[in-house]
């Protein structure tokens, strides 16, 4: 099962942080593991970028407004 960590420092989830997935077998299992979390964590209004793999095998998500993407 997938983990997600937060690196904002206050946790907030808003436009710009970024979110480390460990334990996801693919990066659709990472995606859908994010999905989750904002749904969770009332992270409406937001996208996410495209999943980068990090040298440890995690995948690191950035949050962006989804207003400002189109």
């Amino acid at each position: 099962m997938p983990n997600i960590e937060n690196r904002d420092p206050s946790g907030s989830v808003k436009a710009g942080t970024t979110l480390s997935v460990t334990n996801a077998s693919s990066e659709n299992e990472a995606i859908l593991a994010v999905e989750n979390y904002l749904r969770v964590n009332k992270g409406e209004g937001l996208e996410m970028s495209l999943p980068t793999k990090g040298d440890d095998g995690s995948y690191l998500i950035k949050l962006e407004d989804a207003t400002a993407a189109s």
